[in-house]
């Protein structure tokens, strides 16, 4: 599954407010009446149990002490999110009894209707051990008790001593259970038919079976549409639903006549038959291979389609509403060339024979691999050429090449368990900037993935909340606080450290040996460690007493990453290499701190060999070791981490920190690659926001941006100055800092320009929206005339059938300048294009530009209206909402307080599922750098600590942020601004 757009999208990183990554809806709710059952039950049986601090009463500061002063004092609490602080409940299904197939037959009420569904399935089972019961998975729906039947498998019609009698049948809520118990024994060996039918609801919470609507010649049509993952075929039907417990589906949907149905397989035949309703037919699908129950898919809908075939002969087809089909042009084209592309690369044939393609106009996530039907969010699928962005392309690319991806490494082969949900989605993740650069290369995405994906993660894994990439989950309410960038972005960037240290060609052949070992089952991380490590024995890539698991279980068992530090003895050509866990909040360390296998790679100013990325040498999970003859003069400058493939940062000694300065501001910069440009950016004011740096040395380093025009090092640059923004915004010499800034921009700022080219290669236009995107919010007077102008010349001659003058690569930043500009008629202007556009990509950003307004009572209304169904913004796009007001200074305390004092309120709108909170509390709480407003969080977190659930984590993280953020600035504000004083102008 991709993540929400605003948490991993090409559009959030690009058409940003001032450069500011904005997040977008991620929802997976349940019915209202669901929730307070299940609140109920987890109360009473005293499965949420929260311990915050050290005495279990409530949420304190991470150190247990006031956050007046840094005491460099551990933690008291404990940090592991609400995993490590709930009590246990075994929620695993007992194995005495195992899916084989399944027989389900739905029919969804849609419209008009009640927007229920009735179902019936049959499911055989296998018998392990003897047993009275059968245990399954059934939420949110009312089974027919007295229909409920078991009997012995295969059938033998007549034989009526083969029917195995019920005794009674239990709901276990706190678990999601329901429980038959037979009146004689099931054996073991034998097989079994179960037989249910149940009544279910086509909810509006995007989870389950639920029911999308939008608007076609004023008229509202209705989809009955799913999503599983992880854990919501439950609410569906009554299924064995883990993702070990594989079986084949052969489904039957009755839909409306003047509708179409489609699911995992291609469609067998249609019958007319359904009883009671002459209206209705229908569809009957052919039996699926062996898949888990999270990767089932069936979609009714009246959307028009458009086909294509792959390469390789697979049928692929794309799904989309009848006003917006010829936006799925592109993904159409590039869909069959990935899928192509994955069968080589993989050396094995995409197993089904056709795939689907569908853009949701309500969908949770970014999209969702089902296998064989893959759903979308329609931002996700759809592109307007003439109307979306260049960036708006390339998460398309994206997004597809990772749905793509997952049909070999999550759906070929499954994890077992939720614990290794980063094999899925790390490895998509990673896969799909492969798949994108095959198809589009001059976009030049693998370049990318380091500022994108592997130093925005950094930013999270540095706190001590953070989590391993593999971790123990059970509740569902777990299950869903893991699909976040740590799973997905150091999940990814782990597996590239591997890419590189394997070589590809012998990461290839172990990947494909795995795949082909566990074909059409699951599996654990320690099964592809094991093929891996086979493979690099063979190639002689590591030693025969190394395996991969001692070298990854480091990487994927512990918290965190490591600082490696190297302090160079000039005079005899060697360097003491030393590792410790980096954190945004220093402690003091003790004995049994982590540490790592480390691949080292380095280069120096007299090799400035910056391709060469296999380990020049390792550091063996040991904290320090010594390097001898490293090649270095006494006033050459050597550089760790060749083009940033290790998952480390690096810190030098004064000296050597000073030479890499010289070059970069020198006439010669270019030859230390963009990459490790980038990275010694990163590093350098990430280390001295932690304390490890001063910030002199950090910020001497970001001088030599003046002459910098490459997109990779100002990507890092400014999602780094961004902090330092937010920081310093409210305090005195603010002013040294805008300055500051500005002059580092005017060189760039001139190479841009505000024109946008056709012709500009991908990351020109990249490096053109963010240094606009900044240039306008800093005040610069060029970028601020061109910006307003432009809208004006746009409102003058706007027509919605006339073509928006206004190039779209440049309406993040045109749009935002002048509703910050302007006020109230600029708002109601861009509120109204919004209501009118039938493009999702426009919509988002007419969205993040309605955030910049300096009116506070049109923000606080932009927020209830973000909380309405009445007013065309959708649940899916509610945390983009609250993440453009909180990208706004002036909006920032609004959306905080709205969250805190509307929590009752936003858990009743998004039902069952909490999971869009997480994204509405992280944007809400980010600026926060007072004790005072740290207390308001604190006391937020004491009194909700009962209901905060699957928003657990997300809580805890913006408490540490808030005590960092706070320290931070008692440690730093003044030495910065004497820095600013001597340097701003």
């Amino acid at each position: 599954m991709t993540k929400s757009l605003g948490t991993m999208g090409m559009q959030d990183e690009h058409a940003t407010t001032f450069g500011r990554k904005r997040n977008c809806a991620v929802t997976r709710c349940g019915g209202l009446a669901l929730a307070v059952s299940f609140l109920a039950a987890i109360l009473a049986t005293g499965l949420l149990v929260y311990h915050f601090s050290p005495c279990g009463r409530g949420f304190a500061t991470s150190s247990g002490r006031p956050i007046d002063g840094d005491d460099g004092g551990r933690s008291g609490r404990s940090f592991g999110g609400s995993s490590s602080s709930k009590k246990k409940l075994d929620v695993r299904l007992p194995r005495s009894i195992l899916p084989q197939s399944y027989e389900l037959k739905l029919i969804p009420y849609i419209w008009p209707g009640n927007f229920t569904f009735d179902g019936e399935v049959k499911i055989v089972v296998n018998v392990t051990e003897d047993t009275y019961k059968v245990t399954l998975h059934a939420v949110d729906m009312k089974i027919d008790e007295s229909f409920t039947s078991i009997k012995e498998y295969p059938l033998v019609e007549g034989d009526t001593n083969k029917q195995i009698k019920v005794s009674r049948q239990l709901n276990d809520s706190a678990r999601q259970f329901h429980v038959i118990e037979a009146r004689q024994q099931l054996k073991a060996g034998k097989q079994y038919l179960l037989h249910l039918k149940y009544v279910g609801n086509l909810n509006d919470y995007l989870q389950g079976f639920y029911r999308s609507s939008y608007v076609e010649n004023n008229q509202t049509r209705w989809i009955a549409t799913t999503q599983f993952q992880p854990t919501d075929a439950r609410r569906a039907f009554p299924c064995f639903d883990e993702p070990a417990l594989k079986a084949t589906f052969q489904i039957s949907i009755a839909r409306p006549k003047n509708m179409t149905a489609i699911s995992n397989m291609p469609k067998e035949k249609q019958t007319d038959q359904v009883a009671g309703l002459p209206d209705y037919v229908w569809d009957h699908f052919e039996r699926s291979v062996p898949m888990s129950t999270y990767l089932v898919a069936f979609i009714v809908s009246d959307f028009q389609v458009s086909k294509s075939k792959s390469p390789g002969g697979t049928d692929v087809s794309v799904w989309a509403r009848k006003e917006a089909i010829q936006q799925a042009d592109y993904s159409l084209k590039i869909g069959p060339q990935i899928l192509n592309y994955f069968e080589d690369y993989f050396k094995i044939k995409f197993p089904l024979p056709k795939i689907d393609m569908v853009a949701l106009p309500d969908f949770a996530a970014g999209a969702m691999e089902n296998w064989g039907l893959i759903t979308y969010r329609e931002t996700a699928m759809l592109y307007q050429n003439g109307v979306s962005t260049r960036a708006n392309r390339q998460r398309l690319a994206n997004v597809v090449s990772h749905e793509l991806a997952h049909q070999w490494f999550g759906n070929l082969v499954t994890p077992t368990w939720w614990t290794d949900l980063w094999l899925n989605e790390g490895f998509a993740s990673y896969a799909e900037n492969i798949g994108v650069n095959a198809v589009e290369p001059s976009w030049k995405v693998i370049e990318q993935f380091v500022v994108h994906e592997l130093q925005n993660v950094f930013g999270l894994d540095a706190l001590e909340s953070s989590h391993p990439i593999s971790i123990e989950v059970g509740h569902p309410d777990e299950i869903n606080e893991i699909f976040d960038r740590i799973s997905y972005a150091k999940g990814a960037s782990i597996i590239r450290m591997m890419d590189h240290f394997l070589t590809t060609e012998v990461f290839k052949r172990g990947l494909t040996n795995y795949l082909n070992g566990k074909a059409y089952q699951s599996a654990e991380q320690d099964d592809l460690w094991n093929a891996l490590t086979k493979q690099a024995h063979e190639d002689k890539v590591l030693g025969q007493d190394v395996t991969i698991k001692q070298i990854m279980d480091t990487w994927t068992l512990q918290t965190g990453f490591p600082v490696v530090t190297v302090t160079r003895d000039y005079a005899n050509d060697a360097a003491a290499i030393t590792q410790e866990r980096f954190m945004l909040r220093n402690f003091t360390r003790g004995e049994s701190e982590p540490v790592w296998w480390i691949p080292l790679t380095y280069t120096t100013a007299k090799k400035m060999n910056f391709n060469d990325t296999k380990p020049a040498t390792w550091m063996k999970a040991e904290k320090a070791i010594s390097l001898k003859n490293i090649g270095a003069a006494a006033n050459d400058w050597i550089l760790f981490n060749i083009l940033e493939t290790g998952y480390y940062r690096v810190n030098y000694d004064h000296d050597n920190w000073q030479m890499l300065i010289k070059q970069l501001k020198g006439p010669d910069y270019e030859a230390i690659s963009t990459t490790n440009r980038a990275q010694l950016i990163d590093d350098a004011l990430n280390l001295a926001r932690a304390g490890r740096l001063d910030y002199a040395t950090a910020l001497d380093i970001t001088s030599y941006l003046s002459k910098e025009t490459e997109y990779l090092p100002w990507k890092s640059a400014l999602v780094a100055l961004n902090f330092l923004d937010s920081m310093l915004i409210k305090y005195q010499g603010y002013d040294m800092f805008r300055l500051f800034a500005l002059k580092l921009l005017d060189n760039v700022y001139n190479k841009v320009g505000f024109k946008d080219n056709v012709d500009d290669p991908q990351l020109t236009v990249f490096t053109r929206i963010d240094v606009l995107n900044w240039a306008c919010y800093l005040g610069h007077e060029d970028c601020i005339r061109n910006a307003v102008s432009q809208f004006a010349a746009w409102r003058e001659t706007s027509d919605p059938n006339r073509e928006n003058p206004i190039s779209p690569n440049l309406k993040s930043v045109v749009y935002c300048t002048a509703v910050r500009m302007g006020g109230e008629s600029e708002w109601n202007f861009i509120w109204k294009r919004f209501k009118e556009s039938n493009v999702g990509t426009e919509k988002d950003i007419l969205l993040n530009a309605l955030g910049c307004t300096r009116e506070t009572w049109l923000l606080s209304r932009y927020l209830d209206w973000a909380m309405s169904n009445s007013t065309g913004i959708r649940k899916q796009d509610v945390t983009r909402v609250f993440t453009s007001v909180s990208n706004n200074i002036i909006g920032q305390p609004l959306a905080f307080n709205y969250f805190r004092n509307k929590w009752d309120q936003l858990k009743y709108y998004f039902g069952n599922s909490l999971l869009t909170l997480n994204n509405i509390v992280k944007s809400s709480t980010k600026r926060i750098s007072t004790k005072y407003e740290l207390k308001d969080l604190l006391d937020f977190a004491n009194e909700h600590k009962e209901d905060l659930r699957s928003a657990t984590r997300a809580v805890e993280q913006a408490i540490e942020n808030g005590e960092v953020n706070i320290r931070w600035l008692e440690r730093n504000h003044a030495n910065i601004q004497e820095w600013l004083k001597n340097n701003a102008h």
